[in-house]
């Protein structure tokens, strides 16, 4: 029996990692697979070993405070996967601690098959990454079709398969059933707020989105807001920023609360991705501890940092950092949102955004690529 040990550190790694996993076992049932993931991917391990929230920090700063607790795990994944006799490690995506996992993995267990889903964002910054990957893995799963080219003349096994995305991002319900669920009025305009899926994300965006919330319900009452809730994140985590707020927390309907939508302010990330699938007129928001931005734009080589504008290749979507996410300025974009013929125009950039992500079923021919080197 083959056992194949995988790691994923964030939402969206769980995310990609479920409909991976999925695939997989539906192709080969007596596959073992054991690891570290959330939601999505906790239904087909035969042995979890962690839960994903416990790798879901971002930025340097946060890193170098959770950094012990990390290594620790990293001990213990080693350990496992000795035990285990594991043939192949599949890490996705969170780069800083998967591909130091790997690295720690081709030391002590040499005939490893090391496997890394979600290229990371070396043509964005860490360029230095691109010769150590190309030596340290044998194949890495790329979700732009601009990133194999930047590993060519190394060892890896680089390719684009498309992006899982294209499957994933389908509203959960209908837009009828949607409005019955939660109250709301289809005939009004409806804005859905995403703050990310990490509590530091939630803590740096809630503030100035609560408070655009508070201005809006006095000066245009006919708007209302929906807040889809990220699995990684308890119900508390938001209450005390919506309270003696008209808006409406809903779980397990991320896709329909955006596709439904007429307009989203978005934290950066997969969730901006997803919502230019779906299409919705959207602006995206991202706020650092200080320090890391600072770093960051030491080494950031990159015009946009919102994922859709990056696949466009030019600016599509509008993006606010740092102290642009305040009330006023949310608000100004906001209103160009929902203004009928700005959306209107953005929905069919949006179209452009689809078309190069690739045909579906990009988990099926990972898992197929996955399955042959384990042959």
């Amino acid at each position: 029996m083959s056992t194949l040990m995988v790691v994923a550190g964030e939402a969206s790694g769980d995310l990609h990692g479920g409909a991976l996993l999925a695939a997989l076992k539906a192709r080969r049932p007596d596959l073992r697979i054991i690891g570290v993931g959330g939601q999505h991917m906790t239904p087909f391990l035969d042995r979890k070993l962690a839960d994903a929230h416990e790798l879901g920090v971002v930025g340097f700063v946060e890193v170098l405070r959770h950094l012990p607790s990390l290594m620790a795990l990293k001990r213990r994944l080693r350990t496992e996967a000795q035990a285990e006799k594991v043939q192949a490690l599949l890490t996705l995506d969170y780069p800083g601690f998967n591909l130091n996992l790997a690295a720690s993995l081709r030391n002590t267990l040499p005939g490893v098959r090391l496997h890394h889903y979600v290229c990371p964002q070396v043509w964005a910054w860490k360029a230095g990454r691109i010769p150590k990957m190309g030596r340290l893995l044998d194949a890495l799963y790329c979700l732009f079709d601009f990133e194999p080219e930047l590993f060519r003349g190394l060892p890896v096994d680089a390719r684009f398969l498309g992006h899982p995305l294209v499957d994933l991002a389908v509203p959960e319900v209908d837009r009828t059933t949607f409005f019955q669920e939660t109250g709301l009025d289809p005939a009004r305009p409806l804005v859905a707020l995403l703050p990310g899926s990490r509590r530091g994300e939630v803590a740096r965006l809630m503030p100035p989105l609560a408070e655009l919330v508070r201005r809006w319900v006095a000066e245009r009452p006919e708007v209302q807001w929906v807040v889809p809730r990220a699995p990684s994140l308890p119900p508390e985590a938001l209450a005390p920023y919506l309270e003696g707020l008209p808006v409406a927390v809903v779980a397990d309907r991320s896709y329909a609360a955006r596709a439904h939508a007429d307009a989203a302010l978005v934290c950066s990330g997969t969730a901006t991705l997803e919502t230019a699938l779906l299409g919705t007129p959207f602006a995206i928001l991202y706020r650092l501890n200080p320090l890391t931005l600072a770093l960051a734009r030491r080494v950031v080589k990159v015009p946009h940092f919102g994922l859709a504008n990056v696949v466009a290749g030019r600016r599509l979507v509008p993006e606010l950092l740092q102290g642009e996410v305040e009330p006023g300025r949310l608000g100004r974009e906001l209103a160009r949102l929902l203004d009928p013929r700005e959306g209107a125009a953005l929905r069919a950039d949006l179209a452009t955004v689809r078309a190069k992500l690739g045909e579906p079923g990009a988990a099926g021919r990972v898992a197929d690529h996955l399955l042959a080197a384990l042959a």
